[in-house]
């Protein structure tokens, strides 16, 4: 089978998809590989982070599915989730091999990164609240209601402040399990 050169390929990467088809199997087989929900806002960081594809193919692509009826989208947290129906689930299973191999490792690394990285965050919360000299960052740990951590740092200004919440995003637990050793109990 040929494959045709369609799509617009601006901050695609080597190696990376110009076919709109292949997009379109692609973000399929990423989303059967997740087997959950996913945001329109991951799905398009995960192929751009990647340079396996361009924002606004994966933003058409997303729409076609959407509209053939291979995903579902719902409104949620402000921002569009889609998931597959099974005629999606098909199309990836019987489609996928269509890709390269590297490029399905490479979608589904980084997918499993974003996805872990989302989980991480569901618990937590950040404020920069800024003060007359520098800002005070806020970062609670919570499990559902129960607030387990609360913890208020200072920062000498807006990149420090912006730098704390990346990093406690990174790995919440980290700064929760390092002040329980801290206190040694």
């Amino acid at each position: 089978m040929e494959t045709v050169y369609d799509a617009f390929t601006q901050g695609t990467l080597l190696g990376g998809l110009r076919s709109k088809n292949d997009i379109r199997i692609l973000l399929c087989y990423i989303l059967k590989s997740l087997n959950v929900p996913f945001s329109k806002t991951g799905l398009n960081g995960i192929l751009q982070s990647t340079g396996l594809a361009n924002f606004f193919e994966v933003n058409d692509a997303l729409s076609a599915l959407s509209e053939d009826g291979l995903l579902k989208r719902a409104q949620r947290d402000g921002d569009e989730y889609y998931e597959l129906t099974e005629g999606g689930r098909e199309v990836a299973e019987r489609l996928e091999t269509d890709l390269p191999l590297q490029v399905r490792k490479t979608a589904v690394a980084a997918a499993m990164e974003a996805l872990r990285s989302d989980r991480r965050q569901l618990g937590t919360e950040t404020a920069i609240e800024k003060l007359e000299k520098g800002y005070h960052v806020t970062l609670t740990v919570k499990d559902d209601d129960t607030v387990m951590m609360r913890t208020v740092l200072f920062a000498a200004d807006s990149l420090q402040a912006n730098a704390i919440v990346e990093a406690f995003r990174k790995d919440p637990g980290a700064l929760y399990g390092g002040i329980i050793n801290a206190l040694d109990l």
